[in-house]
């Protein structure tokens, strides 16, 4: 079965065990056909214990908010984890995050590091890692030019975080 089609819709479940999330973990929300912005989904970033980051849309850039009052606005989302995040990824990974914080939203090809959108910052974000460690990553589920969060629930590098 593939990961698209195993929701969570009970925030009230995830409370409780949202110290389940670590950093590095993505939670993807469903398609949401009433706003044009959520006809892909959106897509955010473990970036500490109970802290997300995301570039959530035009004019805002980068936020960062707490995962319970962030999943309190979404109907369905799921919890992914990449299966070789290891420490050496993760001190990485968080020496990498600093530099990115500042950008502006833009949607644009995924190897832009100037400015962001939901699943092209984390995929920038886990290719740029891979990169700085000696290898090449794409979490991009099928390669192309743009990356969407359902690109990044469907790769074959992540597994549904349990709760």
């Amino acid at each position: 079965m593939s990961l698209d089609k195993k929701w969570e819709t009970d925030v009230r479940l995830f409370k409780g065990n949202a110290s389940n999330l670590k950093v590095g973990d993505i939670i993807i929300t469903s398609k949401d056909w009433k706003s044009p912005m959520s006809w892909f989904g959106h897509s955010a970033v473990m970036v500490r214990e109970y802290k997300v980051g995301e570039y959530p849309e035009p004019c805002y850039g980068y936020y960062e908010t707490d995962i319970i009052l962030w999943l309190r606005k979404k109907k369905e989302f799921t919890a992914l984890r990449y299966k070789n995040f290891d420490e050496k990824f993760k001190r990485e990974f968080l020496r990498n995050l600093p530099a990115t914080k500042d950008k502006e939203y833009n949607i644009t090809n995924k190897t832009n590091g100037s400015s962001f959108y939901c699943s092209q910052y984390i995929w920038y974000l886990y290719w740029k890692t891979a990169r700085d460690l000696g290898y090449e990553l794409d979490i991009d589920k099928d390669g192309g030019y743009f990356v969407t969060p359902y690109d990044l629930l469907n790769s074959n590098y992540f597994y549904k975080v349990g709760f």
